[in-house]
């Protein structure tokens, strides 16, 4: 009888509740894939732009001369 008053003077402890946030790193590695893709993405869209408008404004730059050089040569034979 001493065993069993001797337990229920003592309060029975309980383990603490643990609640665990976050994984283990899907998220944040889905995340950096994201962002690698839009750089990339970005990157890429940015060369073919420039390469894009590089070759047009030489071209341009062609057909003006073209130009000029034939209205010289017009003005020549006017006179």
């Amino acid at each position: 009888m001493a065993d069993e008053s001797n337990q229920q003077q003592q309060p029975v402890q309980q383990q603490p509740v643990v609640i665990r946030q976050g994984g283990n790193g899907i998220g944040l590695v889905l995340a950096a894939l994201i962002v690698a893709g839009a750089a990339i993405y970005a990157v890429n869209v940015w060369s073919t732009t420039k390469k894009e408008t590089a070759p047009g404004k030489t071209l341009q730059e062609g057909v003006e001369r073209i130009k000029e050089g034939v209205g010289k040569a017009i003005e020549q034979r006017q006179q």
